[in-house]
């Protein structure tokens, strides 16, 4: 119990420094863990190379979690099967396709192919946001009971447009796409499907993002078919490979 404890504070010690907190007083704030301890977790991570403590900046990722990062990503089917659809997707639309999965209330960015346009999205690969905030984080969530919607729109979505979102949500979950409509970000539009395994259970989702100047709300409910196909050309290629 106690070595299972360990581990878990030290998985927490490198959450906090993804997350942006770079000195022993501020991680140990965060955690809320003994400062000695918080001292000893960052000195065991730092001597297998897990974290590093850059001088001027503080507590920073290590070449560890950056081997084992790629490491992961190569081993994921999915990824590596959906890649050349979304590539030719981007290249249709001119916009920039993502990949994304669910972790918790969040969606994990896992694949971003750029698109043309003169102006290009800020997302990058391993960003994580709150799944009702994202076009992409909406198309995961279409199963979910209503209450547990409910439950994340209040958690993560600013009071006036609560009541908005919900109303919204209840529309995508029918009709199984979601859009993304500068809920995350001003003049940002995003229209996003999910990908199901043979059961019909959602495992991932697709987007196609733009600013609203080369996405308008037309254009959106245009591109849902195209996103439609796509999704389920991974599906089938994913049971291909069981």
């Amino acid at each position: 119990m106690a070595v299972s404890k360990s581990l878990t504070k030290g998985i927490k010690v490198i959450e906090a420094i993804a997350l942006g907190y770079r000195t022993l007083t501020h991680i140990q704030k965060h955690l809320q863990l003994p400062k000695t301890t918080t001292h000893r977790i960052l000195k065991s991570l730092a001597n297998e190379n897990y974290i590093r403590d850059v001088k001027g900046i503080g507590y920073v990722l290590g070449t560890n979690l950056i081997r084992l990062g790629i490491l992961a990503q190569e081993q994921m089917p999915l990824k590596a099967i959906a890649f050349p659809y979304l590539k030719k997707l981007s290249e249709q639309t001119c916009d920039t396709v993502h990949l994304g999965v669910r972790e918790g209330d969040y969606v994990f960015y896992l694949e971003k192919i750029p698109g043309n346009r003169a102006i290009e999205m800020r997302s990058k690969i391993g960003d994580r946001l709150p799944l009702v905030v994202t076009g992409i984080g909406k198309a995961l969530m279409l199963d979910l009971p209503q209450t547990e919607i409910e439950k994340l729109i209040g958690r993560y979505v600013a009071d006036h447009k609560k009541e908005a979102i919900k109303q919204r949500m209840k529309q995508y979950c029918q009709q199984d796409f979601s859009f993304d409509l500068e809920d995350n970000s001003e003049f940002l539009h995003c229209v996003a499907v999910p990908i199901r395994n043979k059961y019909g259970n959602i495992i991932a989702a697709i987007s196609i993002a733009s600013i609203s100047l080369y996405m308008p709300t037309e254009r959106m409910y245009q591109l849902v078919k195209q996103l439609k196909i796509v999704s389920q050309q991974i599906s089938n290629d994913i049971e291909n490979h069981l």
